[in-house]
């Protein structure tokens, strides 16, 4: 480990006054820590950089200050210089350059805390776009966490409250080493592309493989206007609302029934281009077992049909918990999420607000949910904010529903049916069935024998028997000012009992203000 790199990692963290151990104020009382975080890891360089971005998508990790926060960091850093562009290009090809390239541009069109990209021509006369990985940067990350995981060991715990600040770096050191090989990148694009080439509104660029190494990538070059150009495409004659709708369509196939998804469609990575929307930089996607997309039907069928119950189960089957998890404290959780949607226009539903709540009802409740989940809900926002700017007048949900219907009954079928899930449920009746008829028999008998007891949990039994007892308290005051109330009538009509008529009078009157008092606490 470099010891000259700890030392920067230490004065950085040191010099925005993250280090000082004086003040033990807990984290969530120094509302400054999120911004000395992201102000160090700003000083640290491109790797922190990427580090923190990789972060600030961790909601499930981090409180929300800090995903806050370090969502401010800037991907634009200083180019490089073009010999050092050029050396390393030439690295990653057995050719000379010029034996495949006839010009490379040597003005960046960007340049990111991982890799510059540049125009340039092929041989054959094909633009493409260069994505070269900045030098030693593999090193330099490998480095760079392998002393933030040694630092994290001896920070206090209260700095980053609820969170195993070591696990997370792990975590982040597998995610962020498998990100900045390129081959995964180039493969997400040819994956990307089969499972989307039935739909003609959805466009990938070509990888060219023959060049496309660990740290670099040669793809095709769009051109195009960004999605969010809106005045260029109506110029274009490109109709807003239409591109919209096919965009979320497009979304919800992905998610739905592919299981893999662009992570990071923000209006950069999209451009339009020959009446398709291409999608562009696969360095984050999202990939849904069936399991959890199974999952997520019936989070979505839950909470349409307003089912707690179901609702409950579809979050345990997506979530791994421990034996403290309490479940009636969960279903009232759920309960309350849909207490909150339960009279709201389906058209004003946003799809984000639902995965946030369903985030925070995880994290409430300590359930641990994949990370593919917060990627998931990162590209919701992304994609639902420009659907909403392109179509704000169609209703989201019904698009949603109407895309169901038509294109999703097979599929959730085959989710329900696939081979692993029969395999558990027939080996579950292999092992339970063979008891059924003695259990029957068993019921009957008790049945028969007058035998048979009903057991009821009651959730907060203390306060329901407290509250149990007012009422009868209550309802036996009444009963006893109606008696005395009815017992003064009755004597009324008798002269020589008026004194006991007023007596019963004056007792209903007292029976009364007591029922009065109770009924006020």
């Amino acid at each position: 480990m470099s010891t000259k790199r700890l030392r920067e990692i230490v004065g950085a963290f040191s010099s925005v006054g993250l280090t000082s151990l004086k003040d033990r104020r807990k984290a969530d009382e120094d509302k400054e820590a999120p911004k000395k975080l992201r102000l160090a890891f700003e000083q640290l360089g491109p790797s922190f950089v990427k580090i923190g971005q990789i972060l600030s998508t961790r909601d499930d990790l981090l409180p929300e200050a800090y995903i806050t926060e370090l969502s401010k960091l800037q991907n634009n850093v200083l180019p490089l210089e073009t010999d050092v562009v050029m050396a390393a290009i030439q690295a990653e090809l057995t050719q000379p350059i010029a034996d495949v390239f006839e010009e490379i541009k040597s003005e960046p069109l960007a340049s990111g805390s991982v890799a510059q990209t540049h125009l340039a021509t092929l041989k054959s006369g094909q633009q493409v776009v260069l994505k070269i990985q900045r030098p030693h940067l593999a090193e330099i990350v490998q480095e760079d966490l392998n002393l933030l995981i040694k630092l994290s060991r001896r920070i206090p715990k209260h700095f980053i409250p609820m969170v195993d600040l070591t696990e997370v770096l792990l975590q982040l050191k597998a995610s962020l080493l498998y990100e900045i090989d390129f081959r995964h990148e180039a493969q997400a694009m040819i994956r990307f592309k089969e499972t989307n080439r039935s739909v003609r509104c959805v466009g990938v660029p070509k990888v060219y493989n023959n060049y496309t190494t660990e740290r670099l990538i040669v793809e095709e070059y769009i051109e195009g206007i960004p999605i969010n150009h809106y005045d260029q495409l109506l110029l274009a004659g490109y109709d807003l609302e239409d591109i919209g709708r096919k965009l979320m369509l497009s979304f919800i196939k992905q998610v739905f029934k592919d299981g893999y998804f662009h992570g990071d469609p923000h209006p950069g990575n999209l451009i339009i281009s020959n009446n398709k929307i291409y999608f562009i930089d696969f360095g984050i996607m999202g990939q849904l077992e069936e399991g959890m997309r199974s999952a997520l039907n019936d989070i979505l069928y839950g909470f349409t049909a307003q089912d707690v119950d179901g609702m409950t189960r579809a979050v345990l089957a997506m979530t791994s918990f421990d034996t403290s998890l309490n479940k009636v404290e969960l279903s009232h959780d759920i309960e309350r999420m849909l207490a909150k949607y339960g009279n709201l226009d389906l058209g004003k539903l946003s799809i984000t607000d639902l995965l946030e709540d369903l985030v925070s009802i995880f994290v409430r409740n300590r359930l641990k949910a994949s990370a593919q989940i917060t990627i998931l809900e990162k590209a919701a926002l992304q994609v639902e904010g420009i659907f909403q700017t392109l179509a704000p007048d169609v209703d989201l949900m019904t698009l949603a529903k109407n895309y169901f219907l038509q294109n999703m009954g097979p599929d959730m079928l085959k989710q329900s049916l696939n081979k692993e899930t029969l395999l558990i449920e027939l080996f579950y009746l292999l092992k339970n069935g063979k008891n059924v008829p003695r259990r029957l028999n068993q019921l009957l008998e008790q049945i028969l024998n007058g035998r048979i007891l009903v057991n009821h949990d009651f959730y907060d039994y203390s306060n329901r028997i407290k509250t149990l007892k007012n009422v009868a308290n209550r309802f036996v005051l009444a009963l006893l000012f109606l008696t005395f109330m009815l017992t003064g009538a009755l004597l009324s009509f008798s002269v020589q009992l008026a004194g006991v008529m007023w007596l019963c009078f004056a007792m209903a009157l007292l029976v009364f203000i007591v029922l009065v008092v109770t009924l006020t606490k």
